[in-house]
């Protein structure tokens, strides 16, 4: 190790080598921080962090791992659900540094380092009346989110982050760097990374986006229901996102709730969910105003907020940011069931949307959340349609006896949550066919579905007559999410890989693209040995 170690400290770009830590060196401390990845359930230790500047730097370090049979890893944000961008004994090539940003307003693109976390990208874009179709989470980096597709608030309007790709740089398997464009000879490869997984071909250090301008105002607001049936909730919402209702509604997605099976069943169309509608919204606060008059006239939630706007003029914006565990515990006054803190009925006039320094956002905060220990898994409404009966299965599935009132109590949260791809976009898509176009198999899909189970590893016993720890629910809730990945449920198929399962296999991640990825792989990506390659790769 100490050999390789030292190789990969020389290496130099402009002057400048990667700095490179490791369990036992003098950086130490830095090395326990920069080891840690979002799903904090994975505590992987590799050989070598080596952190990139330069794509030289990724082409040298990618040489030494091979010279010296390590596997290669590759993160640039670290918020592979599955842990997938790192592991023990491997060389963790680190892209968090290569976080230029420049826009090119003339040829409508922005070109941007692998290395940007949302919370910091979007004000940079912003600051240039621009943006791309960016995610809802401010510490998810750019790279890894348009390889799985990249959903987000803007999907509606302008699709998967994907479909916006047109230029990239990529380094291969024997540490060669490409530079592909919507022309070149490797086009096929460009098509690739439109939604064809992270890593498989190579590693990618600067992404060719192109950018559209923002509106004038966007704002963002979640709307709660607490004692209205979930069924009714969601077929609502799903009239809200048809392709041709609310084009202004950029982008939503709605949480519903799990709950313990009730001892008392109850018909599935009444059943109560706590229930979140996420929105996203161009335009100003009198048309939000007449919108949420007609949206929420016969079904009013029990609160709606409006989340602070980022401003792009000022340079000083800040994204919103949930308090300490305020998305994922049992103390969320917007996901708690039936919490004593919002009181009964408590309900945000809509007439409060006049006051002055709620709105005039000129880009979408993106949450900033603390890293956590979770599982996801995740299906698609089917291609030919979505009834009653797939909306009783989905509600049905969130009661079971694999969960707890404790176990929520003692900071353990268990949902689904829906996100919204039909829209404008993909309704006047029209594929331009290999190599054009994404990789990206579900466009006309209507939404996502992915359910989650999030624990809170701290201090969380809560006395209720005796003392409760998260860890006594977590096994059953991942069993759930287990049950729900493999449960007979009439329309819907597919997986999200953003949401990767390693119970889940490949190919379901692609469908009809995975043969002509696979094809792509093994063409370009200079990797006979397959190095590139985990759980959530093509190969």
């Amino acid at each position: 190790m100490e050999k390789i170690v030292k190789l990969l400290e020389k290496i130099s770009y402009k002057g400048r080598s990667p700095r490179v830590l490791t369990e036992f060196g003098k950086h130490w401390a830095k090395y326990e921080r920069k080891r840690q990845i979002f799903n904090t359930k994975f505590q992987f230790k590799p050989t070598a962090i080596v952190l990139c500047e330069y794509t030289e730097h990724v082409q040298q370090a990618i040489k030494i791992a091979k010279a010296f049979d390590y596997d290669i890893r590759v993160r640039s944000g670290g918020h592979d659900h599955e842990g997938e961008c790192s592991g023990t004994d491997t060389i963790l090539i680190d892209l968090s540094k290569m976080n230029k940003v420049k826009v090119d307003k003339e040829a409508g693109v922005a070109r941007i380092g692998p290395g940007n976390p949302f919370d910091k990208l979007i004000p940079k874009l912003a600051k240039k009346d621009v943006c791309v179709p960016h995610g809802t989470c401010g510490t998810v980096n750019i790279a890894g989110f348009i390889m799985g597709g990249g959903w987000g608030p803007w999907t509606r309007i302008h699709g998967m982050c994907c479909e916006s790709l047109v230029g990239a740089t990529i380094v291969l398997g024997n540490g060669e760097a490409l530079v592909l464009t919507p022309d070149c000879e490797q086009k096929e490869l460009l098509w690739a990374l439109r939604g064809g997984g992270g890593m498989s071909y190579g590693i990618v250090t600067e992404l060719v986006i192109k950018t559209f301008p923002l509106p004038k105002t966007t704002i963002k607001f979640n709307a709660v229901w607490q004692y209205t049936p979930a069924f009714t909730v969601l077929k609502r919402w799903e009239d809200w996102i048809a392709p041709d209702n609310n084009p202004q509604l950029i982008g939503t997605n709605l949480m519903i709730m799990a709950i313990p099976k009730p001892k008392k069943p109850v018909p599935i169309k009444e059943a109560v969910h706590a229930c979140t509608f996420f929105g996203y919204f161009a335009g100003s606060k009198e048309e939000l105003h007449q919108h949420m008059k007609v949206w929420f006239a016969d079904m009013v939630p029990t609160t709606v907020t409006i989340i602070p706007p980022g401003i792009a003029n000022d340079g000083k914006a800040e994204p919103h940011t949930f308090g300490s565990w305020d998305r994922l515990t049992a103390n969320s006054p917007l996901l708690g069931r039936n919490r004593p803190s919002l009181g009964a009925k408590t309900v945000f006039k809509l007439s409060d949307l006049d006051k002055p320094g709620l709105l005039h956002a000129e880009y979408i905060p993106p949450d900033v959340d603390d890293p956590a220990p979770h599982k996801i898994t995740s299906r698609f409404t089917a291609e030919n349609g979505w009834n009653d009966k797939g909306r009783e299965s989905l509600i049905s599935s969130l009661q079971s006896d694999l969960l707890f009132d404790e176990g929520e109590k003692a900071g353990l949260l268990c949902y689904v949550t829906l996100g919204a791809i039909t829209g404008q976009y993909y309704k006047k898509y029209k594929d331009p066919g290999f190599p054009g176009g994404s990789a990206f198999p579900y466009k006309k899909r209507r939404y996502t579905i992915q359910y989650q189970a999030w624990w809170d590893q701290g201090e969380a016993d809560i006395k209720l007559g005796k003392e409760y720890n998260v860890h006594e629910y977590t096994n059953r809730a991942e069993d759930w999410i287990a049950d729900c990945r493999k449960r007979d449920f009439p329309e819907t198929d597919g997986a999200f890989i953003s949401f990767k399962d390693a119970g889940v296999p490949t190919r379901t991640y692609f469908l009809q693209s995975y043969d002509q990825l696979k094809k792509i792989k093994e063409k370009y990506s200079k990797d006979p040995n397959n190095r590139f390659r985990t759980r959530k790769t093509i190969i």
